[in-house]
């Protein structure tokens, strides 16, 4: 069950922050699930309608020219294997940062995309909320000012996730009476 959600983010997060809306079916094998390993990368391969790779995964480290040299010996072991453009995604975390400063060439069809996750106190305010709803607090005027604004608050590419969850929780505070 968790796998299937950690799935789904993953997709959400594919789409939203790299802008690659292809239908992904699923993870790849095992077998291709194995050459991340043997690069010691803890990614998650997935496949596409057309059989295309999907590497994705998430780092707190940086990104230097070493990690750029590895994922294209990665990319290009994925390629061997599949004959297929290979995309490799990596969400960094709000202290990462990309140090590559030398571009990489390869014979294969990769594309490395790297994207650093902009911190936003959006996703606290509405942990906050959340949390005065699961503890059946009632919330004032200001909490439920600050869950009004939220969506608007977040960045661009999660404004519609964000909407989605403040209208589920607003659902939940009217059944509940967790009004002041």
């Amino acid at each position: 069950m968790y796998e299937k959600n950690d799935d789904k983010t993953s997709y959400s997060l594919i789409e939203n922050m790299f802008g690659d809306y292809r239908k992904i079916v699923g993870r790849a094998p095992s077998e291709v699930q194995n050459i991340a390993r043997v690069h010691n990368i803890s990614a998650t391969i997935y496949m596409t309608e057309d059989d295309e790779l999907i590497s994705f995964s998430l780092t707190m480290d940086d990104i230097g020219n070493a990690e750029m040299e590895k994922l294209k010996k990665y990319g290009e072991e994925l390629y061997e294997l599949n004959g297929k453009l290979v995309c490799i995604y990596i969400l960094g975390s709000t202290h990462s940062k990309f140090k590559a400063t030398t571009e990489i060439e390869s014979e294969a069809p990769l594309l490395i995309n790297v994207s650093i996750m902009k911190y936003s106190s959006t996703y606290d305010t509405l942990r906050h909320i959340e949390s005065l709803v699961e503890n059946r607090k009632k919330l004032d005027r200001e909490d439920l000012f600050a869950l009004k604004m939220i969506p608007s608050m977040g960045p661009p590419e999660d404004r519609r996730n964000l909407r989605i969850e403040c209208l589920k929780l607003w659902k939940t505070i009217i059944k509940k009476g967790l009004i002041k």
